[in-house]
């Protein structure tokens, strides 16, 4: 995997995905936007998903991260290209 920094996140890649590492210290979603368009600009990074779909996943991790619910799998915000249809359907109401 490839990594960069953007605003001090770390952030791994490669075609199959992005990992935001400790993703839960970004908590505005103008910081989450300004991180991930960056990224994309740097990086010349590809994705099916949309930005917006990008958001809400990483604001479902992080609400269950604050919850204290699978604080292993929510620390870090793991945006893969095949996400499972139920997995996007879950962000949708957990990153509102």
């Amino acid at each position: 995997m490839k990594e960069i920094t953007i605003n001090g996140v770390k952030i791994k890649y490669n075609r199959k995905g992005v990992s935001i590492i400790n993703s839960y210290k970004v908590t505005k979603t103008e910081d989450m936007i300004i991180i991930l368009r960056l990224f994309k600009l740097k990086t010349y990074y590809k994705s099916r998903r949309t930005l917006k779909s990008w958001i809400k996943e990483w604001k479902a991790h992080n609400r269950l991260y604050k919850l204290g619910l699978f604080r292993s799998h929510t620390k870090d915000c793991d945006l893969e290209e095949n996400e499972k249809w139920w997995r996007l359907l879950a962000y949708q109401f957990l990153g509102i």
